[in-house]
């Protein structure tokens, strides 16, 4: 069966500077090999059964939550794709319906938490850690971090066949600053250089720290209006909700 694809172009409003309007790629990137980015799942959801199917990801941080945001939260359920090589195929799908989403109480914050079956961890679906309350603090600025996922290069154009991932710094809010002002005190950059960054259908994703031992420290957010310049992508700091994930998941610390 032929699944049809219309992509909606993602559009968000945030006080940018005029020339720099962010919305929420991954681009510049490469492949992803089979089995080794098992903590994201692939999130589609749509108004109707007849509305166009709008795409982001979560990321799995225990047997039953994914850590996402909430734009892609807006409607009554969504289709959680587990063990995806593609946004919209994965091995196992479910619906998980609104009653299974948690929203920081703070509105002004993107973060949010899905509940979900239980999910037994295989070679095919597995989570990543999130940071140590410990390390709360921590700004991980000049960590590298990979950033995977199944959003398109370029606007307006296909979803890719496979997942692909990026390798990033992390960046200082001051830097980033510099491209995009204000950035919230929760809001954590990584740098553009080498047209490296995030695009439509990324949102909702994960950084993570590269090394023998991964933490989940950002999600995808937002990207340059244009993804091909090399401008920073902006993410959802998760050392800075860790109190609030614990509090709704129990996971952490």
């Amino acid at each position: 069966m032929k699944l049809v694809v219309a992509l909606l172009v993602l559009s968000l409003t945030v006080s940018v500077c005029e020339k720099n309007k962010l919305s929420p790629r991954i681009t510049g990137g490469y492949r992803a090999k089979a089995y080794t980015i098992i903590y994201l799942v692939g999130i589609v959801y749509a108004k109707s059964p007849l509305s166009s199917l709008k795409f982001g990801a979560g990321t799995i941080i225990s047997n039953q939550w994914i850590l996402t945001v909430k734009d892609v939260l807006v409607f009554k359920y969504i289709e959680a794709h587990f063990g995806s090589k593609r946004a919209f195929w994965g091995y196992d799908i479910l619906r998980i319906y609104r009653e299974n989403f948690y929203f920081h109480y703070d509105k002004d914050h993107i973060i949010a938490l899905i509940k979900c079956p239980y999910q037994k961890f295989d070679r095919r679906v597995s989570r990543v850690r999130v940071p140590a309350y410990d390390s709360r603090f921590d700004r991980y600025v000049g960590n590298m971090t990979m950033v995977c996922g199944w959003g398109t290069e370029k606007r307006k154009v296909r979803l890719p066949t496979w997942m692909r991932c990026i390798e990033v710094e992390v960046m200082t809010n001051t830097e980033c600053a510099k491209y995009y002002t204000p950035l919230k005190w929760y809001e954590m950059c990584t740098s553009g250089e080498g047209f490296k960054g995030v695009c439509e259908g990324d949102m909702g994703g994960a950084v993570v720290t590269m090394g023998p031992n991964p933490t989940f420290i950002g999600v995808i957010w937002l990207m340059p209006s244009n993804c091909s310049i090399a401008y920073p992508s902006v993410h959802i700091r998760v050392s800075d909700h860790i109190k609030w994930i614990k509090y709704v998941s129990g996971v952490g610390f």
